[in-house]
């Protein structure tokens, strides 16, 4: 129930990681290469029961992963968070960034045999429009005035005004539309991917099988079985008692595996911020001086080594370091001694004798709940009172939808073009620290009408030296996660951002 409310409170908060060089998290997985790849077996997976198949339509994170293994993107995201052609082999700009022009790879296959054309991204974009706003790829239908076929290959997309870093945009799956609009056919997907659809049996499992006709080539493993089930406790259980060989596992998860499991760990780099709110309603907060003196107190470098074990980027902001367009020039880090934490608290017009506050956290997730002790720690023994209040993640919510707090421990799901508005806009759902900036919103703005990436570079570290001088959250850094899997499952795995089984027909079983 917890993590369905997780889930539902998405669009408002995510409540789920200064100064540093980007990390790029990858394990290496020594012994796996020199083996000789095989053909034939099952893999064995979960996911929630879903309510379509249709990837445009899903509403389910876990849904979403399974169908990338039937349905391809026009383009994806890398392991380095670039954006990479797929089905697509380019997108160029013009009308200063307000039109894209899309080229598709000439002979490629749907599953059934039918070609795939800018006649199916032209009806993906019409069934995006009429999606629910929680579906997956929503958002990449934001600002599209419109749409065109230019030839068999080639279309353009036209935009109300330019998108900043529009390629995020674009990595949405395709879908084709002869066998799309029988109607009725939600349930039996046929997409270009590594696997074809074969069977689904309601509330037990869907069954999938090679498939001959993906541009990428054939996998290995000639079956996945899909089991249903009904949350992700029960998921990591099954992965436990070897019922299933893989799964995404985050950092709260991942203590919990048995050593011969975890030492399988494939982490990549996520947009998942971890990070400290501040009531900037309260007067201790208020001033931008105390807040810069606040940021000198926390233990960044502990509590990534120690409490995340350095599966965590650094990062004051929520400008993720692992973005191919961050920039740390000009961005403090606030590496400072008690001298200059005492002269910015004076600056603030107080003195350590006027604070006396509480740190929130959710109790149910161990890590925060550890990170909170650690920064109030720090806080009691430079002369600011402060002690940590875990509660229920229910409660926890409330707390911070009304403004009854001091300071809080959360976390953010943040989009891949690293849109801020909603999370730092002075009216956004999720900015639940009170901070408004008129200078703020519009630097959010610029970074998304940017025309182009160069124009996008720039404005996004405009952004981030402003938001690392004005602390509406000082934060800790972007979480990685895990791809886990059994002993069973031999090859390279390279999970990414956007795609937990990107290069699944590279696996094979032992």
């Amino acid at each position: 129930m917890k993590s369905r409310l997780f889930s539902i409170l998405f669009m408002i908060l995510l409540l789920s990681g200064c100064g540093s060089a980007a990390i790029n998290i990858t394990d290496e997985q020594p012994g796996q290469e020199a083996e000789i790849p095989v053909t034939g077996g099952t893999l064995n997976m979960a996911m929630r029961k879903p309510e379509t198949l249709n990837p445009l339509l899903n509403r389910d994170d876990s849904v979403d992963k399974v169908l990338r293994l039937v349905f391809e993107p026009l383009f994806v995201i890398d392991s380095e968070m670039q954006v990479s052609p797929n089905l697509a082999e380019k997108y160029t700009l013009s009308n200063n960034g307000a039109s894209v022009t899309i080229k598709l790879r000439a002979g490629m296959l749907w599953q059934d045999g039918a070609p795939i054309t800018s006649d199916d991204v032209i009806y993906s974009l019409d069934v995006l429009k009429n999606a629910a706003g929680d579906s997956i790829y929503k958002s990449c239908r934001n600002n599209i005035s419109g749409y065109s076929k230019l030839d068999e290959t080639s279309l353009r997309i036209d935009y109300s005004r330019p998108v900043g870093a529009v390629g995020y945009s674009l990595c949405f799956p395709i879908i084709p539309a002869q066998h799309y609009k029988k109607g009725n056919v939600d349930m039996y997907p046929v997409g270009s991917g590594f696997y074809r659809f074969k069977s689904y049996t309601m509330v037990k499992e869907m069954d999938l099988t090679a498939s001959d006709n993906c541009f990428k080539g054939r996998p290995y493993i000639t079956n996945v079985s899909v089991k249903i089930m009904p949350d992700k406790a029960t998921e990591i259980q099954a992965l436990s008692s070897g019922i299933i060989d893989c799964a995404c596992v985050d950092m709260n998860e991942l203590g919990s595996l048995d050593s011969s499991l975890s030492k399988n760990a494939v982490h990549y780099n996520t947009n998942h911020f971890e990070y400290i709110g501040l009531n900037t309603r309260n007067k201790l907060f208020s001033n931008v001086s105390v807040r810069q003196a606040i940021a000198g107190l926390i233990p960044f470098e502990d509590i990534v080594s120690q409490i995340y074990i350095n599966k965590m980027t650094q990062s004051i902001t929520p400008v993720n370091p692992n973005s191919p367009y961050y920039s740390d020039v000009g961005v403090s880090a606030y590496d400072i001694d008690s001298n200059m934490i005492n002269a910015l608290i004076s600056a603030g017009g107080l003195t350590k004798n006027d604070f006396t506050f509480t740190i929130l956290v959710n109790n149910e997730n161990p890590e925060r709940v550890e990170a909170a002790r650690a920064i109030s720690r720090s806080f009691n023994e430079n002369g600011f009172a402060s002690r940590v209040e875990a509660i229920a993640f229910d409660q926890y919510s409330k707390r911070l939808a009304s403004g009854s707090y001091d300071m809080y421990l959360g976390g953010i799901r943040l989009s891949e073009n690293m849109d801020l508005s909603a999370f730092l806009g002075s009216k956004g759902p999720a900015n639940y620290t009170g901070y408004a900036s008129a200078d703020t919103d519009k630097l959010i703005a610029a970074c998304n009408t940017a025309a182009d990436d160069e124009a996008y570079k720039r404005s996004l570290n405009e952004l981030n030296k402003a938001i690392s001088r004005e602390l509406p959250v000082i934060g800790i850094g972007f979480e990685s996660e895990a791809l886990v899997t059994s002993g069973r499952v031999r090859g390279h795995k390279q999970p990414t951002l956007n795609n937990l089984y990107g290069n699944a027909d590279k696996w094979f079983l032992k």
